[in-house]
């Protein structure tokens, strides 16, 4: 026993099966992207644009991935994000700008039995 632990090999072989074995339980915890529900959604889809974290808006989105949560989030750096609620359909984030309210409408959309954003007008049909 005391061998095969001072042997370079073997702990070259331990590394490389508890590495595999790391990145098969990453993979299988991976978190799935979107929400739950579209309320939930609504939830963490204000509290990143009132944090202007686009690493958080980024798992909610269902196209575009990081250069459309940024520019999504750049949108929001000099205005106050208020509440949002989902809508008709839509995520409806209400905030506050130079003094003016307005409203910033995320149509919401299922994939996979979750609930994800879609920022961009894209052609359906």
């Amino acid at each position: 026993m005391h061998r095969q632990l001072t042997n370079l090999r073997f702990w070259i072989m331990v590394f490389a099966v508890g590495w595999l074995l790391m990145v098969f339980v990453f993979i299988a915890f991976w978190p799935e992207p979107g929400e739950e529900s579209p309320d939930e959604l609504a939830v963490e889809v204000t509290n990143a644009l009132r944090a202007h974290d686009f690493h958080k808006l980024k798992p909610l989105l269902a196209v575009g991935g990081e250069d459309v949560a940024k520019s999504t989030v750049e949108r929001f750096q000099a205005a106050q994000v208020e509440r949002g609620v989902y809508r008709d359909g839509a995520v409806v984030v209400e905030y506050t700008h130079d003094g003016t309210r307005a409203e910033f409408r995320l149509p919401v959309e299922v994939r996979d039995g979750r609930f994800v954003v879609n920022p961009l007008v894209t052609p359906t049909g």
